[in-house]
C-alpha cells in the first residue's frame, strides 16, 4: 500500500558524505515496526540511558502522522517541535556526561532521520517475536499502525530502510558482531 503524501515522514535519501558535527556521544537508533518491542529493547538492555521517543513529540504537541500529511503548516510545526526537543535531548545528555543516546522510531522519519545525519547513529532493526500477533493485537487500538507497518514493510523488503544491525527477540541476538564502543551495553547477551 503506497503513501500518497509528499510530506509523508520518511527516510528519503540519507547522505552519507554530508559532514558531521562533532558527535561526541554516539547513538543508538532503536527502529522497526508499531509494536515490534523497540521500547522492550530498550527497557531489557538500555534503560539506565535517556530516550528520545519520537512519540513523544506527537503527544506532547498534540500532532497526528495524518495531520502531517499535505499541510505544510502543521509539518513545519512538527519539524521545528522535533528539532527543539532533539536538541535538548543532545544538550542533556552532554551536560549530564552520558556515553550514549538512545532514539526510538520506526526508522523511516525524514525529519528525524535529517536531524540524525549530523551525528555518529548505529541502527538496530528490531525483529518481533511474531509480527502476526502485532497486526492482530495493535491494529485494533491504533488504527494508523497498519499502514505504517505495511508501508515499512515495503521499504524494509527493498532495502530502502537504513540500518546496521538487526536484534532478535527470538533468540535474543544480534544478526552480526556490534561494534566495540556498544558490546558493553549489551554484555548480558555475550
Amino acid at each position: 500500500m503506497q503513501m500518497k503524501s509528499e510530506l509523508i515522514q520518511n527516510s528519503g535519501n540519507l547522505d552519507s558524505t554530508k559532514v558531521k558535527i562533532d558527535s561526541k556521544i554516539p547513538l543508538i537508533h532503536i527502529i522497526g515496526y508499531v509494536d515490534a518491542g523497540k521500547s522492550t529493547f530498550i527497557k531489557k538492555y538500555l534503560n539506565e540511558f535517556p530516550i528520545f521517543d519520537i512519540k513523544e513529540i506527537y503527544q506532547n504537541n498534540f500532532f497526528s502522522p495524518k495531520d502531517l500529511q499535505n499541510n505544510p503548516e502543521k509539518y513545519l510545526q512538527f519539524q521545528t517541535a522535533l528539532d527543539y526537543s532533539f536538541s535538548q535531548y543532545y544538550k542533556n545528555l552532554e551536560i549530564n556526561h552520558f556515553s550514549v543516546g538512545i532514539i526510538e522510531s520506526s526508522g523511516i522519519n525524514r525529519a528525524l532521520n535529517n536531524i540524525l545525519r549530523r551525528f555518529y547513529v548505529y541502527r538496530v532493526w528490531i525483529i518481533p517475536f511474531d509480527l502476526n500477533l502485532i497486526q492482530s493485537k495493535i491494529y485494533k487500538i491504533r488504527p494508523y499502525a497498519e499502514e505504517l507497518n505495511n508501508y515499512l514493510m515495503e521499504k524494509f523488503e527493498k532495502n530502502e530502510v537504513p540500518f546496521n544491525n538487526k536484534y532478535n527477540f527470538m533468540d535474543e541476538s544480534f544478526m552480526k558482531d556490534l561494534p566495540e564502543i556498544f558490546k558493553r551495553y549489551f554484555e548480558r547477551l555475550f
